[in-house]
């Protein structure tokens, strides 16, 4: 892969996204995504170097944070929701949209397996082990982990910017449709307590969508991430919008200790 490779991506990106943006009627959701998929991509180059990777590495990386949201775009266009349980999911969606639109022709076999994998995955509640016994998977597995922290990183800033100041018409889009009751699932709290990732299950309400952005921090794959997440407050900001109580207390007892403890370390989490 070279580097005119991505230029050209990204502008078939562009060209492929913004089909959609002009055909909407409300747009917002559209352009909500488009945005997202370039910070993903500001994020994944900047955790790249940190970890001193090849231009090659660069290259694949940038490359899979331009497609891994693709299929959002067909998604809510189909279904009018970013909502996987009420729609499909979005990676697989993905997948078919990247093979129909020949977005990958200019790769080669081993980096085509890892962006596609890396998309197919990335939104997975648990990293694959089907994709550990071999040295091309193992290197998937790395983009994934670069993926999945990169993506995070920039939700994190998308929801923190929604709650602090709600725009109209991303409301849907990024609260889900979920009710705000004031209060917190007790499964949910306990996956916290447990320094555990909050399963799509547990959500019956928008606080309990809350705790499980929350509980991302413990899925994150890199100590650079979770000490990133900790210098943007990110954790600080969701809980500030959550209705006081000794549990989400409890809970973020435990998250701030994870963060002061992993955030420390060099290389992986």
């Amino acid at each position: 892969m070279k580097k005119n490779d991505i230029e050209h991506l990204k502008r078939r990106f562009l060209e492929y996204v913004d089909d959609y943006i002009t055909q909407a009627e409300n747009p917002g959701p559209f352009i909500l995504k488009k945005q997202h998929t370039f910070r993903v991509c500001s994020e994944i180059l900047s955790l790249g170097e940190h970890l001193s990777l090849s231009e090659q590495e660069l290259l694949t990386a940038e490359a899979a944070a331009l497609l891994h949201d693709i299929g959002r775009f067909k998604q809510f266009q189909t279904y009018h929701t970013f909502l996987d349980q009420m729609s499909e999911d979005h990676a697989q969606l993905g997948l078919k949209e990247i093979k129909q639109e020949n977005l990958l022709d200019f790769c080669t076999h081993d980096e085509a397996f890892k962006i596609r994998n890396a998309i197919k995955y990335h939104n997975a509640a648990d990293l694959p082990e089907d994709l550990k016994p071999d040295t091309l998977k193992k290197d998937t597995l790395f983009l994934l982990r670069l993926l999945r922290d990169s993506d995070k990183l920039d939700i994190w800033r998308v929801v923190t910017d929604h709650y602090a100041s709600p725009q109209k018409n991303n409301k849907k889009a990024i609260n889900l449709g979920l009710e705000d009751d004031g209060q917190l699932s007790s499964e949910a709290v306990r996956a916290v307590c447990q320094e555990a990732f909050v399963r799509s299950h547990m959500i019956k309400r928008l606080n309990d969508l809350k705790l499980m952005q929350i509980s991302w921090i413990f899925d994150l794959n890199f100590a650079w991430s979770v000490a990133r997440a900790a210098n943007e407050k990110f954790i600080e900001k969701i809980a500030a919008t959550m209705p006081v109580s000794r549990a989400l207390e409890t809970a973020l007892t435990h998250v701030n200790a994870y963060m002061e403890s992993h955030g420390k370390e060099s290389g992986t989490v």
